[in-house]
């Protein structure tokens, strides 16, 4: 795990309220919380990346970066399927072909000044999962002096629909708009 991932993780628990051993949540479940976030961040802003593959003779298929999602210059006039690009024919000599690409984030590459999009996201998510599932409750304290007991899942609820519209009016706002 990498040291931002465990600023991360720390910050949250924080966040949750999950401060006293032993932990409610294991840091492996923020953690996957945490890269849920992320996906979804990535799909609303994307990242713009640079690739390079190396065509080399009597191959027609190439994988694309992992953190592919679509292209924006380069591969005009290439097959794509999924994170393939397939040649129709294969080229005579090698040759490097550049192009630039939208990509999914990491943890790495999230600024700080989104990571509260991720924690909405996540305690969103949390709280969502608490209510729906009923899960294992007793004496759990949330973050911000919310505690979850059996009588007040409507204010959990509440709590976590304000997650949810606060992370998607934010994640919706084009970069760099002043409210």
């Amino acid at each position: 795990m990498t040291e931002k991932e465990q600023k991360l993780i720390a910050r949250l628990r924080n966040e949750v309220g999950d401060k006293d051993l032993p932990y409610r949540f294991l840091d492996d479940d923020l953690l996957d919380l945490l890269n849920e976030a992320i996906g979804d961040y990535s799909r609303h802003r994307p990242r713009v990346q640079r690739g390079k593959i190396t065509l080399l003779p009597d191959i027609t298929e190439y994988q694309l970066p992992d953190d592919y999602q679509t292209w924006i210059s380069g591969l005009t006039g290439y097959e794509i399927f999924d994170r393939t690009l397939f040649l129709s024919v294969p080229p005579v000599g090698n040759f490097d072909l550049t192009f630039t690409y939208l990509a999914d984030h990491t943890l790495e590459s999230i600024t700080d000044r989104d990571v509260s999009l991720l924690f909405d996201y996540s305690m969103w998510k949390l709280l969502d999962n608490i209510v729906r599932e009923g899960a294992e409750i007793s004496g759990l304290k949330l973050g911000k002096g919310l505690e979850i007991k059996f009588d007040n899942f409507d204010q959990i609820s509440k709590e976590a629909e304000r997650r949810l519209k606060r992370y998607t009016d934010s994640i919706s706002k084009p970069i760099g708009v002043w409210t």
